[in-house]
């Protein structure tokens, strides 16, 4: 059987259809079923069930397509080695998550000591970063909880929990810890609707099946503006208030409430897929990020605190 065959293959078996599978190869659709029956002749068995115009992959078709995406992997493995020995071409990396803000903080320092390197990151849904780690156009994906894809490696790094920050002069607000279910008739604000990931509010609401009074949405400058002068409160990160002088500076203008839901907690997670071989500058950012202290975004980050208190003197 030949690597051609075993491509045309992985094609007729991701479109389930002869005419689509021919038509995204470029060949003639003859052709393709050709091929077809030749591999089921050379194996002695029917890869597919035929169900009208489509043809649906039977237990024999998804053995053969398993160890197919393996020697195609494999084949991907041999061409990256063989390009890193040689000539070390590959300086690039692209990372993606469903939020910039888990990269904020350290991720500079990173590009800042690695110049050299090519990085990229984009935003996108949880779902779209699992296909991409799988189909080798992602390196590096950023996860809010450890994903259970069994190709995957995983290095969390850190653990966090959503908090409520609740104007002082806010009536009404439970005591720290509680149950987000008694925020229900809370006014909140919050970033809006994305189609990336679900927002936090949104998360915790769900879980206990409540729906959140929010009275404003706005991007994440305007909701630092808005959070004092209009008396809502915000589900933020616990790490934005992580140490002592983080939580003085809060406490000095709002109530911070911990839940107890279990919704709240999150594990931030580095993910890869550990059947394909790591470049050389893949390899590197890995490295950087298991012996390194990886901290995330607070408040107390550059001019940020300064911003804050800012915002609160001049709306009190």
């Amino acid at each position: 059987m030949e690597l051609l065959q075993l491509q045309y293959f992985k094609t007729i078996a991701e479109c389930q259809h002869i005419t689509k599978a021919a038509n995204k190869l470029m060949i003639s659709q003859p052709s393709l079923s050709n091929t077809l029956s030749r591999i089921e002749n050379e194996l002695g068995v029917q890869l597919f069930d035929r169900q009208g115009r489509n043809i649906v992959l039977n237990n024999y078709g998804r053995i053969v397509l398993e160890h197919t995406n393996n020697i195609l992997r494999e084949l991907d493995n041999i061409h990256t080695e063989i390009d890193e020995m040689e000539q070390r071409q590959n300086r690039a990396i692209t990372i993606a998550s469903p939020d910039s803000l888990y990269l904020r903080e350290w991720l500079p320092k990173f590009v800042n000591q690695n110049q050299d390197l090519s990085i990229r990151h984009f935003v996108t849904t949880m779902e779209k970063i699992e296909l991409g780690i799988l189909n080798g156009s992602v390196d590096f994906g950023i996860f809010s909880q450890v994903p259970q894809n069994p190709a995957f490696d995983s290095y969390i790094l850190w653990e966090d929990d959503y908090v409520v920050l609740a104007p002082l002069g806010l009536p009404s607000i439970p005591k720290s810890p509680c149950d987000f279910a008694e925020f229900e008739k809370i006014p909140f604000i919050a970033l809006p609707p994305s189609e990336h990931a679900p927002r936090s509010i949104d998360i915790l609401s769900r879980a206990i099946n409540i729906k959140p009074n929010i009275i404003f949405e706005g991007d994440r400058g305007l909701l630092e503006r808005m959070l004092i002068p209009i008396n809502a409160a915000i589900v933020t990160l616990k790490s934005s208030i992580q140490n002592e002088k983080d939580r003085q500076t809060c406490a000095e203008y709002c109530n911070i409430v911990e839940l107890t839901n279990p919704e709240s907690h999150l594990q931030v997670t580095l993910s890869w897929d550990r059947r394909r071989t790591l470049s050389a500058a893949a390899q590197l950012f890995l490295d950087y990020v298991k012996n390194n202290a990886i901290t995330p975004w607070h408040i107390t980050s550059s001019d940020d605190v300064k911003r804050f208190e800012s915002i609160c003197k001049t709306t009190r």
